[in-house]
């Protein structure tokens, strides 16, 4: 027993004896999750370690260097600020010392992730793509995940189309890339690509449609931000191509969060409030009354007299004349026979419709987990009350993400979302039942107020009459011509509800060291039910009655199985082989019902109002869409300084009669080496790659329709009221279809400063897209008036900076700048304009043979004034404008460059930032603004000038010198004239239709915006740790406080009349963007 008890003790012995000193610890966020691969060494020495899954490290101190002395330890990992710590090392034995790094907002910029969602180094990358950081994101607090991506990268143009709660974003990177979609890029979720699309059509053509109805929402927006841990921004076609014929509109490769691995649960809530005013109204008069001429009247216009020279009190009215009863009984409007009162409701008539908008949005998180296992539940509630009165927005988010490694070589992760959304969006744009449309061109001296009521004549009560401007008593008719923007707020409805699933799993398998073998699974589905109501009595089409229902439902599921291997070829050299097969099914499907022609007035929504046949339409499309992809990629190393991707995407699809492949490469050369101090990284690199659009689904036949009509006799025919019936299409089938073929290459240069205080990036590109698919004009012998074809060309070029200097630990600064260069380079022989979206000004694609000039995709095309070839303006014989006889390209709605500077600061637990951006040139449409003119009731048509010499106005009459007139002197290059009424009401200088000189409504869309503020504060007190709280931050964000604009007033070019489309810088009475104020508060338990 004394033997063994021997035999134990000495190697005891021999190791207290021979002991070596170590440091140990922990690496984490400043959440506690472990960070795994940080680097630990000690400073001067190459002696250190790297962590591990958990965060672990240990540094063995070599026998003899360093014992019982003070060291400095460095840690560093990528995306997060470098720290340093002061360690006392043991003669013998262990000391621990813990880290916890902050996030590096320059830093993290060195992480991006691939087009397969693949973390890569950003150095070693040839391609171009841009990393968002979860945290701006939420830190500008907008309700849409979409909005908050607005000025974040280069060349990545976000704007909501309007106002409304939950309304759509159009997101363009790098320009124009397809003439007949909408150039969104392709959304990816988690390894899954998910649908973003924004659907018009069904009852929304009731009142317009795309340039007109109510704004529709973006899928994207389904998400909550919150919920996001990383955004990439795939811009170039080398970048992402492995996506073929999905990417020609780049890529936005969407990451949500992993559950915590730091072995305890870990809690957050967050609460914010937001508080939301209209961003820009346009400035409004409230000098003149309604009428003409300088009297008051009961037309449609506010060109009638001065309403403070008017003798005051009450007006006369004929009380034994028709006269109006208000539903509550409260007010009575006789027939006016003299108007004497000087009141005016501007101010009333906007409120009684707009509001300080609000939303409320509570968000809860909980995560844990250890290396064998992570998850992470969250909920996301939204509230939002909307600028609009009765508009609305709320949405519950729910997600479950797991991690379970169930062996040394398998891990399987699930990643699943769930959305209900329910709003209600107020009519605008083109359409008589829309709000700013009746708002703005009330006139100043008439009450909104009571739109609803009696009229009574001659004894006999019309009950539920619509009053406006128009229409003051409101009248027999039902029909008020254009509503009463509180009608439209209170009586129509447009109501949308989604149920959404988006789920991804993955299992990744590693049967040995560098070599994994990934399986992914997903589908991404949900349901729109769509509710139209316009009740008897609303303007237009719809007086007698309207409701509508659309059911539209859309499923998505992807496979993918992908195989990585990393060779050593030795000798510096190294590879990864990446093989891959993507199998992808889409169905869509649409079914809309209408009612028409209610028989009895009620708000009640149902089929019953109305049953007989020709009073009811169904309508319904559906598609099937299925493509197979296969893909590979080899990455490779030399030296650590030569980087070079070559891939490639085999694609089968439905909608294209044969194959096509989409190669692409790029190469990264690291010259560190060759670059003197101060530079301490550069990089140049290039890239090459050829991305598509797929043809739109099931045009390879010609096929039947129904819901025709001939307009062309005297007496119109329509089938459906002869038991319906069906014709070929006059739309010709075309079984050669191919995709539209992008085709890019980009060079630049990557540069960073002062120990990577400084960093720098510049980017080339220009791409040249073929084949693109537009509707091509058929001559009428053939049978058919159009056919889907393969016609068109078109060009980008354009030119990208970004950039970031840290001036200290509290202080660094962003900023980026781009410009982009669209051309139109052919369409097809026959078609020189084709139209984007419609108008008196219309956005438009145009063959450079229309005028000899090769113009940008959006160009705004109208009726514009008369030049002679020196380009001056042909007057007429009283020195007018001529209008053409035609339209003519009057400008570019694109701009010429955009950036952003940004300044973020931090100090005792405050922080700041600040976010400006600015955009240069570019040309807008404001035709609210131009239609105004003639309605006279805008604060442009209040002028009064005192005339110091005879002039003649539009009309061709001579005002006499002296005369005090109501309008503007101006010199057209003939001599001073009038602009007067004549000018604006019945001339060329304000109205709709063909017969206007809208070049002088086109303005310059240059702006500089604030477009976020924020400050915050980490409250640090002995209550907060006694709660059981980790952290709390208060915050308070500002959006759009402030913009200072060139030419344009009262209108945000951001908002566009048609939405998500390719045609844009139109704006016709679409309801405005807004600005917000934000109170945030997150507790992290």
């Amino acid at each position: 027993m004394k033997t063994l008890r021997n035999s134990l003790m000495l190697p005891i012995l021999f190791g207290l004896l021979n002991a070596q000193s170590n440091v140990q610890g922990t690496v984490s966020d400043r959440n506690g999750d472990p960070l795994a691969g940080a680097n630990v060494v000690v400073s001067g020495t190459s002696v250190g370690a790297a962590s591990d899954a958990e965060g672990l490290y240990q540094i063995n101190i070599p026998s003899g260097t360093v014992e019982g002395q003070t060291v400095t330890l460095e840690v560093s990992y990528i995306g997060y600020k470098s720290q340093s710590a002061n360690v006392d090392i043991p003669q013998s034995g262990s000391i621990t010392q813990n880290f916890s790094l902050e996030v590096d907002a320059i830093g993290l910029q060195a992480i991006s992730v691939t087009a397969l969602g693949f973390e890569a180094n950003r150095d070693k990358q040839g391609s171009t793509s841009s990393s968002i950081n979860s945290g701006d994101m939420n830190r500008s607090g907008e309700s849409l995940v979409a909005n908050s991506l607005a000025a974040k990268a280069s060349n990545v143009i976000v704007n909501p189309s309007a106002g409304d709660p939950g309304a759509s974003t159009s997101i363009k990177i790098r320009g124009a890339n397809t003439i007949s979609g909408t150039n969104q890029p392709l959304i990816i979720v988690d390894g899954m690509p998910i649908n973003n699309s924004t659907t018009y059509g069904g009852g929304n053509n009731i009142t317009g449609g795309r340039t007109g109805g109510s704004t529709q929402q973006s899928r994207i927006n389904d998400i909550n931000a919150n919920d996001i841990a990383s955004v990439e921004v795939l811009k170039g076609a080398s970048a992402a191509a492995l996506w073929g014929s999905r990417a020609a509109n780049g890529v936005v490769v969407i990451k949500t969060k992993d559950g915590s691995s730091a072995g305890k649960m870990k809690m957050s809530f967050k609460r914010t409030e937001s508080f939301d005013e209209v961003h820009e109204r346009l400035p409004m008069q409230d000098t003149f009354g309604q009428g003409r001429s300088g009297s008051w009247g009961t037309q449609a216009e506010s060109w009638g007299d001065k309403i403070s020279e008017r003798s005051g009190g009450p007006d006369v009215v004929d009380t034994s004349a028709p006269y109006f009863v208000s539903e509550d009984g409260t007010f009575t409007q006789y027939t006016i026979t003299e108007k004497n009162s000087k009141e005016t409701y501007v101010d009333k008539n906007w409120n009684s419709v707009f509001q300080t908008g609000r939303f409320t949005q509570d968000d809860f998180q909980v995560s844990g987990g250890d290396a064998s296992k992570t998850y992470l539940f969250s909920y996301g509630r939204l509230r939002q009350t909307g600028i609009m009165r009765d508009s609305f927005y709320d949405r519950d988010n729910f997600r479950l993400n797991t991690k379970f490694k169930l062996s040394d070589n398998v891990t399987m992760t699930s990643k699943a979302g769930y959305t209900y959304s329910n709003s209600n969006r107020i009519q605008q744009s083109s359409n008589t039942a829309g709000l700013l449309l009746g708002l703005l061109r009330t006139s100043p001296d008439f009450d909104n107020t009571h739109y609803k009521g009696t009229y009574v004549s001659g004894g006999t009560e019309y009950r539920d009459r619509h009053r406006a401007y128009r229409r003051y008593l409101g009248g027999s008719s039902t029909n008020p011509i254009y509503n009463n923007p509180i009608w439209t707020i209170k009586e129509q409805k447009s109501t949308t509800g989604i149920n959404r699933l988006i789920m991804s799993n993955e299992m990744n398998y590693s049967p040995k060291e560098g070599t994994d073998v990934v399986l992914r699974a997903g589908i991404d589905t949900y349901t729109d039910n769509r509710d139209w109501f316009f009740p008897i009595g609303s303007a237009g089409s719809r007086n007698t009655g309207v409701f509508a229902q659309d059911v539209i439902t859309n499923k998505e599921t992807n496979y993918d199985l992908i195989g990585r291997h990393n060779f050593g070829l030795g000798d510096g050299l190294n590879m990864v082989a990446t093989l891959g097969y993507n199998w992808n099914d889409r169905t869509y499907s649409r079914t809309s019902y209408n009612i028409t022609g209610f028989l009895v007035n009620t708000d009640k929504q149902t089929v019953n109002v109305n049953t007989a046949a020709e009073n009811s339409t169904v309508d319904n499309g559906r598609l099937f869409i299925r493509s197979t992809r296969t893909y590979g990629l080899l990455s490779i190393d030399a030296l650590d300084q030569v980087f070079v991707n070559l891939s490639g995407a085999l694609e089968d699809h439905s909608t294209i009669s044969k194959s096509y492949f989409y190669p692409a490469m790029d190469v990264a050369v690291q010259l560190t080496d060759y670059v003197p101090a101060p530079f301490s990284f550069a990089k140049a690199r290039f890239a090459w790659g050829q991305v598509g659009v797929r043809p739109s689904a099931h045009r390879f036949q010609t096929l039947a329709e129904s819901g025709f009509g001939y307009s062309s006799y005297s007496d119109p025919v329509d089938v459906a009221l002869f038991g319906g019936g069906y014709r070929v299409d006059d739309d010709k089938g075309n079984d050669n279809l191919k995709p539209e073929v992008k085709t890019e290459k980009e060079f630049g240069f990557d540069f960073r400063m002062l120990d990577d205080r400084f960093a720098f990036g510049l980017t080339s590109y220009s791409n040249k897209i073929v084949d693109m698919l537009i509707s091509v004009s058929k001559a009428p012998s053939t049978g058919s008036d159009t056919q889907y074809a393969n016609a068109a060309e078109m060009e980008n070029k354009g030119l990208e900076l970004d950039g970031s200097f840290k001036v200290n630990q509290m202080v660094d600064f962003t900023f980026n700048w781009a410009t982009n260069k669209n051309k139109v380079l052919k369409l097809t022989e026959g078609t020189d304009v084709l139209t984007l979206v419609g108008g008196s000004v219309s956005s438009v694609a145009v063959d450079p043979s229309f005028n000899g000039t090769a113009q940008p995709l959006g160009a705004l095309y109208g009726t514009g004034s008369q030049r002679d070839d020196d380009g001056k303006l042909i007057l007429d014989a009283n020195g007018f404008p001529q209008i053409t006889s035609l339209p003519v390209i009057l400008g570019d709605p694109n701009p010429d460059w955009r950036g952003t500077f940004g300044i973020n600061g931090k100090m005792s637990g405050v922080s700041v930032n600040v976010l400006f951006e600015h955009s240069q040139g570019g040309d807008y449409s404001p035709r609210t603004q131009w239609v105004l003119r003639r309605f006279g009731t805008t604060a442009e048509t209040a002028n009064e000038e005192t005339l110091t010499e005879d002039m003649v106005n539009y009309d061709g009459n001579t005002v006499a010198a002296g005369s005090v007139v109501r309008g503007r002197i101006h010199d057209f290059g003939g001599g001073k004239v009038l602009l007067d009424e004549a000018w604006y009401r019945h001339g060329i200088g304000g109205g709709f239709g063909d017969n206007q000189a809208y070049n002088f409504g086109i303005k310059d869309a240059s702006f500089t915006r604030l477009r976020e503020l924020s400050v915050a504060y980490d409250v640090v007190h002995p209550a907060i740790s006694a709660m059981g709280l980790n952290s709390v931050t208060l915050r308070w964000t500002g959006r759009n406080l402030w913009a200072d604009y060139k030419e344009l007033v009262g209108i945000d070019p951001s908002v566009n009349q048609s939405g998500v489309s390719s045609g844009f810088g139109l704006d016709y009475f679409t309801n405005p963007s807004t600005k917000s104020y934000l109170f945030s508060l997150t507790a992290n338990f």
